[in-house]
């Protein structure tokens, strides 16, 4: 980068170089005969050729370093607008968004307007905000990724997010370009996950621990009513049968309600 910086004063120089010891030689030989007024306006056209040469040399190549330039730009623009992730660049001093593009205003519901009215906090739940300004301080100009973090769209709904972002210049001001990518769906599925394998961890506890007593109650009363001798026993027994039948199905009542939230 420093030496295509130079480029274009080193070629000037040397054009001079060369073009002063060439034609100074040329312009000694051929005006030998004439007056010293004459050779004055001969070196002084020379070094006006010079100049109208090198500034029209200066000007097209200033020109299509401006449009390299330009077509640069346009490249960056349009990949960050046409990004599919979320991206954004806020200002490190205040933190308020200073541009956005599509992607980050059709996943967070926010307009374009309503984004550059608003600063990183505001699609933070609150409770997220504390972790915000501890991450803002170890933030650097290097790249900096950051573990999943949780957003707030507009209507308040949570994302899992994870970021990367990291210091650039923009409008003159000290900024941060950031990449969201949303892992929402991602998050949501593992948790469901997991409170699955824990409903079927209750689910396997109930079923060797609550079915089972009221269950071995049931067949131990049925074959004391079976040998019962007298009709008083039969019916004490036909109560505590009617009573474990009735705990029993309490305990298939909650855990079909647990097999129904899976």
């Amino acid at each position: 980068m420093p030496l295509k910086s130079f480029k274009i004063p080193l070629w000037y120089l040397t054009a001079g170089i060369i073009w002063a010891v060439i034609n100074d030689h040329l312009i000694t030989v051929l005006t030998k005969g004439l007056n010293p007024n004459l050779q004055d306006m001969v070196r002084s056209l020379n070094d006006s050729t010079f100049v109208c040469v090198v500034a029209v040399v200066l000007y097209f190549a200033i020109k299509k370093q401006q449009i390299k330039l330009l077509v640069s730009e346009e490249q960056y623009r349009e990949l960050f607008e046409s990004n599919p992730n979320p991206m954004w660049i806020f200002n490190s001093e205040d933190l308020r968004f200073v541009k956005v593009n599509n992607a980050a205003v059709e996943l967070y519901g926010y307009s374009e307007d309503e984004f550059l009215k608003m600063t990183i906090k505001d699609i933070r739940p609150k409770s997220e905000q504390g972790k915000l300004v501890d991450f803002m301080k170890t933030l650097s100009d290097r790249t900096r990724r950051a573990e999943s973090r949780k957003h707030m769209n507009k209507n308040g709904d949570v994302l899992f997010v994870s970021v990367v972002s990291f210091g650039v210049r923009f409008n003159n001001k000290p900024c941060y370009l950031t990449m969201a990518t949303n892992n929402t769906e991602v998050v949501l599925k593992e948790q469901k996950i997991v409170n699955q394998g824990n409903v079927l961890n209750e689910i396997a506890w109930s079923n060797s621990h609550e079915v089972r007593r009221p269950l071995c109650s049931i067949i131990s009363l049925i074959d004391l009513l079976k040998n019962a001798s007298n009709e008083a026993d039969r019916q004490e027994c036909i109560q505590l049968l009617e009573k474990c039948s009735t705990e029993l199905d309490d305990v298939l009542r909650q855990t079909n309600k647990k097999v129904e939230t899976l």
